[in-house]
């Protein structure tokens, strides 16, 4: 748990948790670069662009993470 300041609220809590996140968004894009490096070596094909448009819905949730946590 945080600790207690001079108003009794409690202190570093909330930094931890969003450093944990600040850690999990970045892992999520480099999980999402990842997965584009590798679809990009697919053979081209509906099956191709079905992952790569995966890959876009996914990159677009993590931005809607982000932006929901600013």
């Amino acid at each position: 748990m945080g600790k207690l300041d001079s108003k009794g609220s409690r202190v570093g809590v909330v930094t931890a948790s969003v450093d944990r996140g600040l850690t999990e968004m970045q892992e999520l894009d480099a999980m999402a670069a990842t997965l584009l490096e590798t679809a990009c070596k697919l053979p081209a094909g509906q099956v191709c662009r079905d992952i790569l448009a995966e890959i876009g819905n996914f990159r677009a949730r993590i931005a809607a993470l982000k932006a929901r946590g600013k």
